[in-house]
């Protein structure tokens, strides 16, 4: 499913493209899961598709994302939690901690963690977690001195060294709903501690669940050990949910400060 063989990077964008687009990968089998997605594509993802699988062929490789909603009833079939009759809200973005709500709110997933499962609802802000290279890197930096406070975020390697624009402590809240006789529910945050714990699983998955299925020495497995060494864990929040989300803008101004030709 991820490849008998890896011959690039670009191999792997083309893996996470194809468990995004639900298409089956050059050997014909259908990317179902990837090692930090245990599970399907929940069907909100469906509302950014083409978007993601368009960031993951350029090496933004995703795996944890959602839309951003604003007051969407909280019995919608696609973003809806909570008791009848609230309204749900979410910003765009990715990397989230839930709180303990199950009783209220369904499990959800956009893009799952094995061990700490994204719970989706409205209100939502936008949000994007994902993988990718340094010189990818130090483009978004670039890029990110136009959005200012709109969009917060944190990148950071496998050595834990970190780059945010957050406060180093305190959660952002990135999903929350207001229901009728009740105080308001925020289920998901974006936690600068949490984040910094989920990294080093981040990582490991790299080797433990794909490299380590490929010979030592092998070119896949020094691919992927190539890309647990040198590629950063980025999350980002797009903080002005009732707009649509600049998130997909940010990275096409990446795409196009790397691919743009020199000044003379």
């Amino acid at each position: 499913m991820w490849g008998e063989e890896l011959t690039s990077e670009e191999s792997v964008f083309e893996l996470f493209r194809c468990y995004i687009a639900g298409e089956p990968n050059k050997e014909g089998h259908k990317v179902t899961c990837l090692p930090w997605n245990d599970e399907p594509l929940a069907p909100e993802t469906n509302l950014m598709k083409e978007e993601l699988a368009k960031v993951n062929r350029r090496g933004i490789l995703t795996i944890n994302s959602q839309p951003n909603i604003n007051g969407k009833p909280s019995t919608d079939p696609i973003v809806g939690w909570g008791p009848d009759g609230g309204y749900v809200f979410q910003k765009v973005g990715f990397e989230e901690a839930a709180a303990d709500v199950s009783e209220e709110v369904p499990s959800a997933d956009v893009e799952q963690r094995p061990s700490r499962k994204m719970q989706v609802r409205p209100n939502w802000q936008a949000y994007l977690e994902f993988f990718t290279s340094s010189e990818n890197v130090r483009a978004l930096q670039t890029v990110l001195k136009n959005y200012g406070q709109r969009v917060n975020y944190h990148i950071v390697n496998v050595k834990g060294e970190n780059i945010t624009n957050a406060h180093e402590m305190q959660p952002n809240a990135v999903t929350w709903g207001i229901f009728p006789g009740r105080e308001i529910i925020q289920p998901t945050v974006v936690d600068p501690v949490s984040f910094m714990y989920w990294k080093d699983e981040a990582f490991a998955l790299w080797i433990e669940q794909w490299a380590k299925l490929y010979e030592e020495e092998s070119p896949s497995r020094m691919i992927l050990q190539y890309m647990h060494d040198n590629y950063y864990l980025v999350n980002l929040v797009d903080n002005d949910f009732p707009l649509d989300s600049c998130l997909w803008q940010v990275l096409e101004d990446v795409h196009t400060l790397l691919n743009c030709p020199a000044e003379p």
